[in-house]
């Protein structure tokens, strides 16, 4: 991002003060959550870097949390230096003793690799850094641990005549606003396409996998037909094995099986004896007695399992978001898409997406594996019943008349389905956790309402929506 806009946002900014909740970190950004449910949101892309303030910011379900101990910290100060691209902002915080700490957050956003810095401010001293290299890295400086901290030497000179306008047709009003919609609207969805050609590769590679396997199996299954010659081979070796000589390539004798007693070439392994030559030929034959039926089986399957890896890239390339987790090894990408396809599930509008699970597996995939931390999740209280899922596609507020109607599946697919005012807890499900070795459906929440509801199935809905 050019200096100017940087700097511009720094004044905007320069009076700014916050309490400091948690620090986190997902994929090129850095958010830093601010008591009251905001976030200062620092995109640290190597084609463009920037920072922003974004109000009731959602954190990403993968983002994880660095640098703990500078919880409760007072914000203030910030200023962009002027000779670089580089902010700098104060934190205040008591560590475990309860001594006062003066810490600096030092933000370089200089491409091709920004980075994030914090150092103690009386002594200069690099405390950590989302990118830490030597000397023997980068021969101008270095960025480690209790180093001493210079700003990078560049070539760089700001243009005092230049001057941050918002470029026409955004509809940004200030320059944050500005940050916040190149962010959302330009660099996430580049980073989005990048994510599904990444996912087309890694489907690809599966693709190249599955059909290398089916090459195995056909080749299998030739040799598996074979399962008469190889006894033949193997009837013929018997009575003959005087006769073979060491480095001998073939035998030729009677075929014992044949009716007519025609005669046969067997080939034989020059390195082998005779005796091993008719083990070989034994192993060869009920091998291939014995996989014949299951070779059969595995290539049908093989190719059931290549045809919806196929459909699974044609919905991908079709622009479907079909949340595949490319990370989780629990399972081949068609389990999981087959998985989510079984899931009883309702296309709301291209806002909204229900997903039920009505077992307890079900119930851990879709809280687990479909849920975002922005979506709602309801369950019915007391009773046991399915965990609904409202997926929140555009990171909207949650409706009352659609917190109504989630909360009445939820009532319906329980054990209190024919009751009335069936208690519902809903929360989103950045609240809901699931306990390590916990037993399959069982989760813990927080940060719940409850909602009375009267049940109804998802046909009911259907038509309530129709009518």
């Amino acid at each position: 991002m050019k200096y100017v806009y940087l700097a511009a946002w720094a004044r905007e900014y320069a009076e700014y003060k916050a309490a400091l909740d948690k620090i986190w970190l997902h994929q090129d950004a850095l958010y830093l959550g601010l008591i009251g449910g905001s976030a200062l949101v620092f995109v640290l892309n190597m084609k463009d870097s920037f920072v922003y303030h974004q109000k009731g910011c959602t954190m990403p379900k993968e983002a994880r949390e660095i640098w703990a101990n500078l919880r409760n910290s007072k914000l203030d100060n910030l200023q962009m230096r002027d000779d670089d691209r580089i902010l700098t902002l104060d934190l205040h915080f008591q560590d475990i003793y309860g001594e006062d700490r003066d810490h600096q957050l030092v933000c370089e956003f200089m491409p091709p690799k920004p980075n994030v810095i914090i150092i103690r401010k009386d002594k200069n001293l690099v405390l950590d850094a989302l990118v830490k290299y030597s000397l023997a890295d980068n021969p101008m400086r270095m960025v480690m641990v209790n180093q001493p901290y210079y700003p990078p030497k560049t070539s760089f000179e700001p243009d005092p005549a230049a001057v941050a306008t918002i470029p026409a047709g955004s509809a940004a009003e200030n320059i944050n606003g500005y940050f916040r919609l190149r962010h959302q609207e330009i660099l996430k969805p580049q980073d989005k396409a990048l994510q599904v050609k990444h996912q087309l590769k890694i489907i690809d590679k599966e693709l190249k996998r599955l059909l290398k396997r089916l090459d195995f199996q056909k080749e299998d299954l030739v040799n598996a037909e074979k399962a008469d010659y190889f006894q033949a081979c193997a009837e013929a070796i018997k009575p003959n094995m005087h006769l073979i000589k060491a480095g001998q390539e073939q035998l030729i004798t009677t075929d014992y099986l044949d009716p007519d007693l025609q005669e046969i070439a067997v080939p034989l392994l020059v390195d082998k004896s005779p005796h091993q030559n008719l083990n070989y030929y034994i192993k060869k034959y009920h091998k291939a007695k014995n996989g014949l039926a299951i070779i059969g089986i595995n290539i049908k399957r093989t190719k059931a399992e290549i045809e919806a890896v196929n459909k699974l890239r044609q919905r991908l390339e079709d622009g479907e978001d079909l949340d595949l987790d490319i990370k989780d090894k629990s399972g081949t990408i068609t389990q999981k898409i087959s998985q989510m396809d079984k899931v009883l599930q309702y296309k709301y509008s291209e806002d909204w997406q229900i997903y039920i699970g009505r077992k307890a597996k079900e119930n851990d995939f879709v809280t687990t594996k479909i849920g975002k931390p922005q979506d709602w999740w309801f369950h019915s209280r007391i009773y046991r019943g399915a965990h609904v899922l409202l997926r929140n596609l555009k990171k909207q507020e949650l409706p009352p008349e659609l917190l109504r109607q989630c909360a009445s599946l939820a009532a319906w697919y329980s054990q209190a389905k024919f009751s009335v005012n069936v208690p519902v807890d809903y929360t989103q499900i950045r609240y809901v956790r699931k306990p390590k070795g916990s037993a399959a459906g069982f989760v813990t929440y927080t940060n719940y309402k409850t909602y009375f509801a009267t049940p109804q199935d998802l046909r009911g809905l259907r038509k309530e929506l129709e009518a």
